[in-house]
């Protein structure tokens, strides 16, 4: 079998991430830094004027044209078009490469007349249609609010902009069976998009959907049949001439996301909004991930961080590890140690040698990455590796 490309991107790639923290209706499984727009309305552009102060305050930060951006939430768009220009004008204060690669998250049922003339006059590249689902008994017990045609009826309006599409799509869920994981990818597959993300739910403590399953009033797939999912999409995916390039993830070729790919690859990272994390060097900070709190506290003159820390070396070679280990074709070892100022064989030299000896990380000169079997047990080989060097 031919090893996977090993992806790049130049050492001095930044990426800018923008959390839009509203949706329409929060989802049964979702445990992000998000909540209903309706709420409080007034909240949304409370929510951008501290948006523009705090990329006023931080306009020095961005030492470099940024390569990438990345509006995501919540659902940027449940914002109103005139919200969304005027999200815009504050991130076009930051500076950006002619080709930086823009992407935003969408929600299928959001997509109305307004909202996409504000599109229009972004130079967005990639939309991310938050799909999940083009079953509708599925849509149902997610708490989505958009139906299974109003993903084509996105994925064309996307495509009307000029932009890629990327769909998002989950497994695992109540109620599905390898038969209609099946013929959601069929569908999916119709809409000919660059890039997938297929992502097994997980049930997130705090949530709905955690109470129901609790409760027992929520059945889930067995392993067997999220195996089967698995295994279903592996094959579809490869007929139709898609590749994981990720854990999760798989594009047609030279389609990959490049937002995201910096993370994977350790490249540094600005994040704005409420509970949005950056990464320069070593580094790491993380906003207050409360809206009311963030709009608040930028409006008083308070600083929005709300946690920071700086990486010991051991630490940073780590996380780069952990992040690389998750793209099918790897990452340079050599390269990672260098920039790192530590060696993984004195970190966690035992649980490398083991997963090595067991078929399930391989080396290809400076290359490290997870083999085919180690792949299904990625998340164990990374538990290994970080519990030696604890």
């Amino acid at each position: 079998m031919t090893a996977p490309d090993r992806l790049t991107l130049p050492d001095d790639h930044l990426g800018l991430y923008l959390h839009v923290p509203f949706c329409v209706r929060k989802c049964a499984y979702c445990d992000f830094a998000s909540g209903p727009l309706g709420a409080d309305p007034a909240l949304a552009d409370r929510y951008l004027d501290a948006l523009e102060v705090e990329i006023a305050r931080r306009r020095a930060e961005v030492t470099r044209p940024a390569r990438s951006i990345y509006l995501g939430g919540g659902t940027p768009t449940a914002l109103s078009g005139a919200q969304l220009r005027r999200l815009w004008r504050a991130i076009e204060a930051l500076p950006r490469q002619a080709n930086a690669e823009v992407s935003i998250e969408a929600n299928p049922g959001t997509l109305n007349a307004d909202v996409m003339d504000a599109l229009a006059a972004m130079p967005l590249t990639r939309v991310s249609v938050g799909a999940q689902s083009l079953h509708a008994a599925e849509l149902v017990a997610l708490g989505r609010i958009h139906a299974p045609e109003e993903v084509a009826a996105a994925a064309a309006a996307a495509r009307g902009l000029g932009a890629q599409v990327s769909l998002d799509l989950m497994y695992g869920l109540p109620g599905q069976t390898p038969a209609t994981w099946a013929a959601t990818l069929r569908d999916a597959l119709a809409l000919m998009p660059e890039h997938l993300s297929l992502y097994a739910l997980i049930v997130e403590e705090g949530t709905p959907l955690a109470a129901g399953v609790a409760a027992g009033d929520v059945a889930l797939p067995g392993e067997e049949d999220e195996a089967a999912m698995e295994a279903i999409a592996a094959a579809r995916l490869a007929e139709a001439g898609y590749a994981y390039y990720e854990v999760s993830n798989a594009a047609r070729p030279g389609r990959h996301c490049r937002h995201n790919l910096g993370y994977w690859l350790g490249r540094e990272y600005l994040g704005f909004g409420p509970s949005a994390v950056s990464a320069v060097g070593t580094l790491r900070w993380r906003n207050t991930p409360d809206a009311a709190g963030y709009a608040r506290r930028a409006a008083r003159g308070q600083p929005v961080v709300c946690y920071s820390e700086r990486l010991r070396a051991r630490d940073h070679l780590l996380e780069r590890v952990m992040l690389g280990l998750r793209l099918r074709g790897g990452f340079s070892l050599a390269d990672t140690e260098r920039a790192c100022g530590a060696r993984l064989a004195d970190v966690a030299g035992a649980a490398l040698a083991r997963a090595e000896a067991a078929g399930l990380l391989e080396r290809d000169g400076e290359t490290l990455r997870l083999t085919p079997a180690g792949f299904p047990l990625a998340n164990l080989v990374m538990a290994r590796l970080m519990a030696e060097a604890a």
